[in-house]
């Protein structure tokens, strides 16, 4: 999961001392230490402090407050002006050296200026909520800070009045931009009641406060006033008003006009159409006022005063009013409904035709929107993205403010249903920052609620959390807003594993809205398991019936069907079992093109086979788990694993085909990287008879390394596609990617080719430099019989859901070699592939996680993927080289890599990393 922290390090044995972290804090210092304590220097406590932690100053050098006691002492804050390291006093660093005081070095580095010396001191400090608290105000003065959001969580989490932690978070959200909870936590810090301390809080959060209250009242007052227009004929025309916030008057503006029962109200908005007008350039307001206040109002009456209903969303019947605008001639009445009411169904070219009878460049980009809302319901998912991005274009050409801003949301809101994540994160928070530009305080609040679901499908649990209570304070009594956020917080919660409270945030969801939408109902589907209530089957059924396929795209249906499986499978497996079946079966027509489709046929087969488990029908299992992937499950030596929430099942069929599962409903933490343990002991001793063996396991398993144990011969089998083969056997060619010139924003250092005594036999081809673009590196690998990689892999949720390999730039800047690239290529050469790119057998966060970059290779056509978890050393070329040989001596890829390792680890026992490399075939 996303920000979630390997297990600290032992402490040192006396005598020893562990790698560096950093290569410029180690060995050096202590030497210096050591000197100081055989010059037997014994400063008092306080003169030490003094220079140890600066604490004679009369302000503090950081704004982070510091766990140690006497380091915490408050001063006011005097910001740096020119904030630049200072020597730190190696004296009293050698004292709290030979005390065995990490804090109060690390404290020391931390107002000298020195995070990164800190951090590596407090690595080796005892785990404690003070420890996770310094690390953060490291991680604040370093700017990182989602990172030190998350061990500020973790800290509170165990001590929730951990003064220090608390002051440390509200810094970090008021540097995030999420003042309204910044303000709230230095309330908390002040209720504390510290000298010095609670005073400051409690000026930082007037503060914070007043700005934005004084932004948000201007913004309301301004939405009210042109809002009235459209329900009150009487309401004043708000001139100043719209001279101050054009956006919010402009999208209001159509409906005051629609809903105008006179063409004397027309005509008196003109003005207000006017001033608009001006801020935006043309006359299209102006025009459209006219047209409209020449109509005949002993017809349009009428149904203006119905439209006013529609806006205030209590019409009984929108279906048949529109039906009614059809045939009256109203065209911007019935075009505004349609927009106001998408559960009435209508096509493409009636919008089209209506739009084309106007000559105004909202109107067009809100229509270009709608158009894209129904492309996506026809299952067009990858043409509603393209309107939009034309779409978003062409609002920025025409300068018109709020209506990018909101186009700028809906594509963050589908980027994030396609789990282009990071595309979603950087088209909300380019919304944010525009919204505030622009003075419109509540689009600012929906652009925060869209980070915190771009987050919240990261598994960023910290940040996710923060961004949705930022947008429920701005949003106080908004019953909607709140439903929104608890029933949001509840899937965090779970994805946490804690059913307790997310039980307790769904029931808060539920206090003045009983509808929780599909992500509640996906919820109530685990709480019927993991905490269950009699009404949370009624209660799933009920969300359910209301997807609807005018509102709802094919993926969205598609998941229903899912949750209904997911809740009925526990209670009747073969009636359970059907409805995962029709999951399957319903997604497949979508799979290219809806990621809710791919998602819920993971999830389905991922039910499948754990509800086997459950039920003690382990021979089921293996089948199901390599339906899934594509290949068909040998008759022995395998392993089949999947797993669910809290719930994993693991099946072995051992050499003599006898079958042995274990399904686990235990599981209290999110699953970790290292997956040592999930396979039981008795399992494994079955697997050791056999000479190898086929792992089968779906992402995200088969992204971690420890499912089985480094000195077996084992291989993650993955599903290949039929290929073209060529009749006779390619001759050899070696494909060497490095020393790749990345684009410079990327700030990657080249990466040369290992240090391999001998290269494989055959001919040799290496691109480097500005040569390793993807085109070029396709282009070789379709006839390459070994392909090897030394590039950095990255994470980048809008290039591809898996981790992505950064090559030099295309003329058109294009730089990343993606799964989905990979797949569109035969590998004609049926290469073995090594992929030395840091970490590139891991998979990122994603709430639902179903490729990777070994799965893209050998679905192409290539017989062997070697990757790796973690980065590996430039020195691993002889390693690699040794696996290759043994591999074209005959040797079979899995024995020949456990092989290879049982030597390298006889012989260096600290290459952990040859453990983390994972074979696929």
């Amino acid at each position: 999961m996303a920000g979630e922290l390997g297990a600290p390090r032992a402490p040192e044995a006396p005598g020893r001392r562990g790698p560096p972290r950093k290569r410029f804090w180690y060995p050096l210092p202590l030497l210096v230490f050591s000197a100081f304590i055989l010059s037997g220097a014994d400063p008092t406590a306080d003169r030490a402090a003094q220079r140890v932690w600066l604490t004679a100053s009369p302000t503090r050098p950081i704004e982070p407050r510091l766990s140690v006691a006497q380091a915490d002492g408050y001063r006011p804050y005097a910001p740096a002006r020119t904030p630049e390291a200072t020597p730190v006093p190696l004296r009293e660093l050698a004292r709290l050296e030979a005390l065995g005081d990490r804090a109060g070095i690390a404290a020391s580095y931390l107002v000298h200026g020195d995070p990164q010396q800190a951090l590596a001191h407090l690595h080796h400090a005892p785990a404690s909520p003070s420890r996770e608290c310094d690390r953060a105000a490291a991680a604040f003065l370093l700017q990182r800070y989602d990172e030190a959001l998350t061990l500020l969580d973790g800290a509170l989490d165990v001590r929730p009045r951990h003064p220090q932690a608390l002051w440390n978070r509200a810094l970090v959200l008021r540097e995030l931009g999420l003042t309204m909870l910044a303000a709230s936590t230095f309330d908390d810090v002040a209720a504390l009641g510290e000298p010095g301390w609670s005073t400051e809080a409690r000026e930082q959060a007037r503060v914070l406060r007043a700005s934005e209250q004084e932004r948000a009242t201007q913004w309301r007052s301004t939405r009210d006033a042109v809002d009235a227009l459209a329900s009150d004929s009487a309401a004043p025309i708000p001139l100043d008003a719209a001279r101050r916030l054009p956006g919010t008057a402009r999208a209001h503006f159509y409906d005051a006009v629609r809903a105008a029962p006179t063409a004397a109200r027309v005509r008196a908005l003109l003005p207000l159409a006017e001033v608009l007008d001006r801020a935006f350039g043309g006359t299209a307001l102006a025009d459209y006022t006219r047209r409209v206040a020449a109509r005949d109002f002993t017809r349009r009456a009428p149904l203006a005063l119905e439209y006013v209903r529609l806006v205030r969303r209590n019409h009984a019947d929108p279906a048949a009013f529109i039906q009614r605008l059809r045939a009256s001639g109203e065209e911007d009445l019935r075009l505004g409904a349609l927009l106001l009411v998408p559960s009435v169904p209508r096509d493409a070219a009636e919008v089209e035709a209506l739009a084309r009878r106007w000559d105004d460049p909202w109107v067009g980009v809100l229509v270009q929107e709608e158009l894209a809302r129904l492309e996506d319901l026809a299952g067009q998912s990858w043409q509603a993205g393209q309107r939009l991005r034309d779409a978003l274009s062409m609002c920025r050409e025409r300068e018109l403010g709020l209506r990018c801003l909101d186009l700028q949301r809906r594509m963050s809101f589908n980027a994030t249903s396609a789990n282009r994540l990071a595309e979603a994160e950087e088209l909300a928070r380019s919304a944010w920052r525009e919204a505030r530009l622009l003075g419109e305080w509540g689009q600012e609040g929906f652009a925060i609620r869209a980070l915190g679901q771009a987050a919240r499908y990261q598994f960023r649990v910290a940040p996710a959390r923060a961004y949705l209570d930022e947008f429920l304070q701005r949003s106080p009594g908004d019953c909607d807003a709140r439903n929104y956020v608890h029933r949001n917080l509840a899937s965090l919660e779970l994805m946490r594993l804690r059913p307790q409270e997310a039980r307790h945030a769904l029931d808060e969801a539920q206090e003045c809205n009983r509808s929780v939408g599909l992500v509640g109902a996906w919820i109530l589907a685990d709480l019927g398991r993991m905490d269950p209530r009699p009404t949370d089957e009624e209660a799933v059924r009920r969300e359910l019936a209301q997807v609807n396929p005018v509102l709802d795209a094919p993926g969205r249906r598609v998941l229903a069907t899912l949750i209904a499986g997911r809740l009925v499978v526990e209670r009747n497996r073969e009636e359970g079992q059907a409805l995962l079946r029709k999951t399957i079966a319903e997604a497949e027509p979508w799979i290219a093109t809806d990621a809710d489709a791919r998602d819920a046929r993971a999830v389905a087969y991922q039910s499948l086979a754990v509800s086997a488990g459950k039920a003690g029908a382990f021979d089921e299992v293996p089948a199901l788990v390599a339906e899934q992937l594509g290949v068909t499950a040998p008759e022995r030596c395998v392993l089949a694993a999947a797993l669910e929430a809290e719930r994993t099942v693991v099946v072995a069929r051992g050499p003599s085909g006898e079958v042995r599962g274990y399904h686990d409903a235990s599981r209290r933490e999110p699953l970790g990287d290292d997956l040592s343990g999930v396979v039981p002991r008795e399992l494994v001793a079955m697997l050791r008879r056999c000479p190898q063996v086929d792992v089968l396991a779906a992402p995200p398993l088969d992204s971690r390394a420890g499912l089985l144990p480094p000195d077996l011969a084992w291989r993650y089998r993955v599903g290949s596609v039929a290929q073209h083969r060529p009749a006779a056997p390619l001759p050899p060619l070696h494909v060497v990617v490095a020393n790749v010139e990345t684009p410079q924003s990327l700030r990657l250092a080249r990466l040369p080719s290992w240090e391999s005594p001998l290269a494989p036999r055959g001919k040799s081809l290496e691109l480097v430099g500005m040569n390793a673009t993807p085109s070029r590196v396709l282009e070789a690998m379709e006839r390459a019989t070994d392909i090897e990689f030394h590039a950095h892999g990255m994470v980048d949720r809008s290039l591809s859901g898996a981790t992505v390999i950064a090559l030099a730039p295309e003329y058109d800047g294009s730089f990343a070699l993606t799964a989905e690239a990979i797949r569109r290529v035969r590998l004609e050469g049926t290469p073995m592939v090594l992929l030395g790119a840091c970490s590139a057998a891991r998979l990122p966060p994603l709430l639902h996680q179903t490729s990777s970059l070994p799965q893209a290779f050998i679905g192409s056509g290539a017989r062997a993927v070697f990757a790796a978890t973690v980065d590996i050393p430039n020195s691993a070329g002889r390693f690699f080289q040794a696996v290759r040989e043994r591999i074209q001596a005959g040797v079979s890829p899995a024995k020949a890599l456990r092989e290879e390792r049982q030597r390298k680890l006889r012989e260096d026992p600290s290459a952990h990393w040859v453990s983390r490399v994972l074979l696929y075939e």
